[in-house]
């Protein structure tokens, strides 16, 4: 296992850690499906989170995790690839499919947890993306967000010492 699919896997514990530590029940994606492949990587789904409401108003999202180095990169080059995008193929298959990119090093003052904001996509406009905590639909709080980024310090850092 080389240091990126080592990066990429806690990546997706952090991700999954995250969800549970706010009461989501999470499960991993499994369908009868073959994977959505661009080039070696696997852009399907990783898991189902779902929050009970108790009134059966449960809130359920497929959430596929990425490790990147550089996010803003990485954005980039998915904006250049416009209707070719990972984005859009993905969510032609899963509508209701959130991307969460992680990197410990993000742009000053933004997150190490990131999700691409499709919600607030408006036709011809690049991706962009929310610090996970302003993605209001899975209604995180700051604080456990704040907890796993510094887990993502500590654990990365060792990981390349």
């Amino acid at each position: 296992m080389d240091l990126l699919e080592a990066k990429s896997r806690i990546a997706e514990a952090l991700a999954e850690s995250i969800f549970r530590r706010a009461r989501y029940e999470v499960a991993q994606f499994k369908a009868g499906y073959s994977a959505l492949r661009l080039g070696r990587e696997d852009f399907s789904p990783d898991f189902r989170v779902k929050q009970p409401n108790g009134g059966g108003d449960d809130r359920e999202f497929l959430v596929e995790v990425k490790y990147r180095p550089s996010i803003e990169q990485f954005i980039s080059v998915e904006n250049q690839r416009g209707d070719r995008s990972i984005f859009f193929l993905a969510r032609r298959q899963w509508p209701s499919l959130y991307f969460i990119l992680v990197t410990e090093r993000p742009e000053p003052g933004r997150s190490c947890f990131q999700a691409v904001a499709f919600e607030t996509l408006r036709s011809g406009e690049p991706f962009r993306t929310l610090d996970l905590v302003e993605v209001k639909e899975f209604g995180l709080f700051a604080h456990n967000v704040e907890d796993h980024e510094e887990l993502v310090h500590r654990i990365f850092e060792l990981l390349t010492a």
